[in-house]
């Protein structure tokens, strides 16, 4: 079996996508990939600018940035976001 027999293209996860990112994410739990600490994102620092930057509420590390385009958003995430299915 070759590595192309393990993989589709990104499609196949946009089922699962829609589910995660269509629920209420102040609730999401997100483990800081700089003090290994895990908080709620709604307790994140929020600096605007040209976006929003969302930092660690406990080492001030970079969690996010999202930047509004015309027509598109631009979406950096970092360290593990813990997205319940009941979360909501």
């Amino acid at each position: 079996m070759d590595s192309s027999e393990l993989h589709t293209d990104g499609n196949g996860a946009a089922g699962m996508l829609q589910e995660i990112f269509a629920v209420e994410m102040t609730s999401v739990r997100r483990v800081c990939d700089g003090c290994g600490s895990e908080h709620p994102i709604g307790e994140h620092l929020a600096y605007q600018g040209a976006g929003t930057v969302l930092r660690c509420p406990s080492c001030g590390a970079e969690a996010a940035f999202v930047s509004a385009l015309p027509g598109e958003y631009v979406i950096g995430l970092r360290g593990a976001w813990r997205v319940s299915r009941s979360a909501g």
